[in-house]
């Protein structure tokens, strides 16, 4: 039976859980916006943070750091590959697969971002438009 950590590393390691927050964020941010842009209220201009904007910048965040995080796990299974004497074919296309757990996740939270800002874009638009 394998360990918690044991588990937690083959789900993506504690790297992952930063992009679940990401996620969890980024979709917390879209409701939150799509109940004030499809409200009576309708979409004001906002700082940066406050703005839709942000749900983008989480999105490609995530997906960077995917990348980066495969990118460092990589390095570190070259260097215990290095160490050890035989690794056999199966173990190494194993980690492989593992490795791309992790920019997927974060593929797939950009993309996810990126609808939710288009939407909630066209939406800011045209209520700018409307007002002049």
């Amino acid at each position: 039976m394998k360990t918690l950590a044991e588990s937690m590393q083959m789900m993506g390691g504690i790297f992952i859980w930063i992009q679940v927050i990401i996620l969890i964020l980024i979709l917390s941010i879209a409701i939150q916006k799509f109940i004030l842009y499809f409200g009576k209220k309708g979409p004001s201009v906002m700082p940066f943070l406050r703005s839709h904007q942000f749900i983008l910048f989480l999105g490609i965040f995530s997906f960077v750091w995917g990348t980066f995080t495969q990118l460092l796990g990589i390095v570190q299974a070259l260097n215990a590959i290095i160490e050890a004497a035989d690794v056999s074919p199966q173990l190494l296309l194993n980690g492989i697969r593992n490795s791309f757990k992790s920019p997927l996740f974060g593929l797939g939270t950009m993309l996810l971002a990126a609808i939710f800002w288009a939407v909630l874009q066209a939406k800011y638009s045209a209520e700018l438009k409307g007002r002049t």
